[in-house]
């Protein structure tokens, strides 16, 4: 009788340890997952790869790490810009919100960081979730219009900091800081330049603006340990050598004041 209960238990623990090894086989590694996923998104990007990328993200997302999850996503990031920026915005018919695209006021396909990070939030690393909801704030609320700042200097100093606090925290992720960088840079090219339409000289008088130096000296004052604060001090050394004023119609001055714009920008950079 025992002789009889050792062999069925042994029995038994064969066909688990079977069952195991066919799941486990089963089971995709997200190695190959990511594999599988590129292979997915790297021809041309059609409205029925687009279908097929978030159908794949949608079965796999919840069975992968953080990192991995990260990955896929950004992965479906560039071949949903990819489309965006190529055929898609001449498809009015496109179901863009189920591709997590989205038509703005200019007409042009955006990604829709918003309804990205809703699904796919609780699954990506917490600063690929930072940097998404910098996407979205400034697609959702552009600091630019029209060649025109439509935010106040407040806000845009704000989302500098904001892209400065995640280049600081995350100097190892390569992709990540590539996408902080670019907004930083074109955060402090209108801090410090101002935009088409809003001149921080004034382009009748030449003065330089005086609601952007006040602002820019309180934060100077109150946040003095910051890259930020830091390129607004070596900014106001030029003003004061230029007695805050330019003349738009000198090559020269012109000239001068842009590359002391690019110069500040690029040891700014470095330092992060």
């Amino acid at each position: 009788m025992k002789r009889e209960i050792r062999r069925i238990a042994l029995a038994a623990g064969v066909v688990l340890i079977a069952l195991a090894l066919v799941f486990t086989g089963c089971q995709k590694t997200e190695k190959t997952l990511m594999s599988e996923f590129k292979s997915m998104t790297k021809s041309g990007p059609t409205a029925e790869g687009l279908t097929a990328a978030v159908s794949f993200l949608d079965r796999h997302i919840e069975g992968v790490t953080d990192v991995g999850a990260s990955r896929l996503v950004l992965a479906y990031e560039d071949y949903a810009l990819r489309y965006a920026q190529g055929e898609g915005p001449a498809d009015q018919e496109a179901p863009l919100e189920s591709w997590y695209l989205a038509r703005g006021e200019d007409g042009e396909v955006h990604i829709d960081y918003r309804a990205m990070l809703e699904r796919f939030g609780a699954f990506i690393s917490v600063e690929l979730n930072e940097l998404f909801t910098l996407k979205a704030e400034e697609f959702e609320d552009p600091s630019t219009g029209d060649a025109q700042i439509i935010r106040s200097y407040e806000d845009i100093i704000d989302r500098a900091l904001k892209a400065e606090k995640l280049l600081q925290e995350h100097k190892n992720d390569d992709v990540l800081r590539a996408n902080t960088l670019e907004y930083y840079r074109d955060y402090l090219f209108l801090l410090l330049a101002g935009s088409d339409r809003t001149p921080v000289f004034d382009y009748e008088t030449g003065l330089f603006s005086h609601e952007a130096r006040t602002v820019y000296e309180d934060f100077i004052a109150a946040s003095p340990d910051t890259v930020l604060a830091d390129a607004l001090i070596e900014y106001f050394a030029y003003l004061n050598n230029v007695d805050f004023s330019i003349d738009y119609s000198d090559p020269v001055e012109n000239k001068v004041f842009y590359n002391t714009c690019d110069y500040i920008i690029e040891r700014a950079l470095k330092k992060l």
